[in-house]
C-alpha cells in the first residue's frame, strides 16, 4: 500500500511539474508575443507623431502659399497697412522702438509681385533676434535684403545702470506674392 501511495504521489509531482514546465511555456510564448506587439505598437506611435508634425508644417506651408497668391497686380492700401500695423505689433512686444518705418514698391518678375519695407530701429542684440524670428514666422513670403546694426551713443547714465547696450538696426525686407495664372 506504500508503495501505491508513493507512486500517486510521484504521479501527481510529475503531473505538477509538467503544468508548471508548460504553463511557463505558454507564458513565455505569450511574453514574447507581448514584446513584439508592443514594439510595433511604439513604431507607429512613433510614425504617427512624425505624420502629424509634417501635416502641421505642410498645413503651415500651405497657408503660407495661400497667403501669397494673388490675382491683384499691387499689393492693396489694406494689405500695406495690415503689415505695417503687425509690424508696429511685434516691435511693441518686444519693446523695440521704430524710428522710421516705410514702404516702396519695386519692380519685379512678371509673375511676382514685390513690396520692400525699410525699418530703422533701435533694439537690444536680443530683441533684434527675436524680431527677425517674428518676421520669419509671419505667413508670407518675407525675404531680408539689408541688416546694417550700429551701436547707439550711450549717455553716462546708461553706462553707470550698466545697462544693455542698444543699437540701431536698419532693416530692408521684401514681401512677396505669387500672381495665379489663369
Amino acid at each position: 500500500m506504500r508503495q501505491h501511495y508513493l507512486i500517486l504521489i510521484l504521479i501527481m509531482l510529475g503531473l505538477t511539474v509538467a503544468f508548471v514546465m508548460l504553463g511557463s511555456e505558454s507564458l513565455n510564448k505569450d511574453l514574447g508575443r507581448i514584446q513584439t506587439l508592443d514594439s510595433q505598437i511604439k513604431t507607429s506611435q512613433e510614425k504617427l507623431n512624425s505624420a502629424r508634425i509634417m501635416d502641421q508644417e505642410l498645413s503651415q506651408f500651405a497657408m503660407i502659399i495661400d497667403n501669397s497668391l494673388t490675382k491683384d497686380k499691387k499689393f492693396s492700401f489694406d494689405e500695406i497697412n495690415e503689415f505695417k500695423t503687425g509690424i508696429g505689433q511685434m516691435a511693441h512686444e518686444r519693446q523695440i522702438s521704430i524710428t522710421k518705418l516705410s514702404d516702396t514698391s519695386k519692380w519685379s518678375l512678371p509673375n511676382l509681385i514685390e513690396i520692400t519695407f525699410n525699418m530703422e530701429l533701435e533694439a537690444t542684440y536680443r530683441q533684434i533676434g527675436q524680431f527677425i524670428s517674428d518676421m520669419e514666422s509671419q505667413d508670407n513670403i518675407i525675404k531680408i535684403q539689408t541688416l546694417d546694426i550700429s551701436p547707439v551713443q550711450r549717455s553716462d547714465e546708461d553706462i553707470l545702470a550698466n545697462a544693455e547696450s542698444r543699437y540701431r538696426v536698419l532693416l530692408e525686407i521684401s514681401v512677396f506674392k505669387v500672381k495665379k495664372e489663369v
